[in-house]
């Protein structure tokens, strides 16, 4: 019994103290959602636009990422149909990806780079809210 109310109560603390997470839609500074990847090593901002998303890599103390040399790849569900683009920087610390779809409220995008920063992430992320 003790055991569980430790543990509910430094689940309880520890929550808020989460910069970004998937479950939540938090909007960040360019209007997209941002989450943590890779368990807060980086923060990723998703932001889509017609057929476009452009993807905000930042450090755990949201300093910008460099994405040169760096790729990704995304999974795209929007209205009931899949879609694969690919990401490639576009100076700094964006990545710009297009394809054959129409970017709309509830679209789920799972994106999984591959050296951006050095490092290699996945993660879900809801765009538009």
């Amino acid at each position: 019994m003790l055991k569980k109310l430790v543990l509910m109560l430094a689940l309880a603390f520890a929550t808020p103290a989460m910069a970004h997470s998937d479950s939540k839609f938090i909007k960040g500074p360019n209007g997209g959602h941002i989450i943590d990847a890779g368990h807060g090593a980086q923060h990723w901002e998703l932001v889509a636009a017609g057929g476009e998303l452009t993807l905000y890599v930042t450090d755990s103390a949201e300093k910008p990422v460099d994405t040169t040399g760096g790729s990704a790849e995304g999974k795209v569900l929007v209205g009931g149909k899949n879609h694969t683009v690919k990401f490639a920087p576009a100076g700094g610390n964006t990545m710009k990806a297009k394809g054959d779809f129409v970017a709309a409220e509830g679209m789920k995008v799972i994106v999984k780079t591959d050296g951006v920063g050095g490092k290699s992430f996945q993660a879900r992320l809801t765009p538009m809210k």
